[in-house]
């Protein structure tokens, strides 16, 4: 019996190309880790403005066509958090009064400022031709609205 030397199996050359990264998986993680955070982001519905609401027993609820100002504890005018003048709010109570006839000027003021913000943003309001001004408040039940007791009366 004759040994036949085996033969080396040949292969084929590869041919080796410029090295790529492929760009699909990356587009998907990052598809991926954004939808992960439009998932899971808060947003505020305060507007950035930290505002501490009086409270009332006769709140209401006031339809969505309003236009809204904020006043801070230190007596500063806001409107969409941009901070403005009283001449502004004048200005901005009449655009929108022009547009919309008979629209509602909404308040959110802070308790702590002082009553002379509240009369200056109502006068400007006022000036500015609104009939409707409402002040935000926290709904409370009418016993917690009593005066403290005076104490020896």
């Amino acid at each position: 019996m004759e040994l036949h030397e085996p033969s080396p199996i040949k292969l084929p050359k590869l041919q080796a190309g410029t090295p790529e990264i492929s760009m699909a998986p990356l587009i998907d993680v990052v598809f991926l880790l954004l939808i992960f955070f439009m998932v899971t982001t808060i947003f505020p519905d305060n507007h950035g403005l930290i505002i501490e609401r009086p409270a009332a027993a006769s709140a209401e609820s006031l339809p969505d066509e309003t236009l809204s100002f904020t006043v801070d504890e230190n007596g500063l005018f806001f409107h969409e958090e941009e901070r403005i003048t009283a001449d502004r709010v004048r200005r901005l109570v009449k655009q929108r009064l022009a547009e919309k006839p008979g629209s509602a000027v909404v308040l959110e003021v802070d308790r702590r400022a002082a009553t002379e913000a509240l009369v200056r943003i109502m006068d400007a309001c006022k000036q500015g031709g609104a009939q409707q001004i409402g002040i935000v408040t926290d709904a409370v039940s009418p016993p917690n609205l009593q005066a403290p007791d005076s104490g020896g009366r």
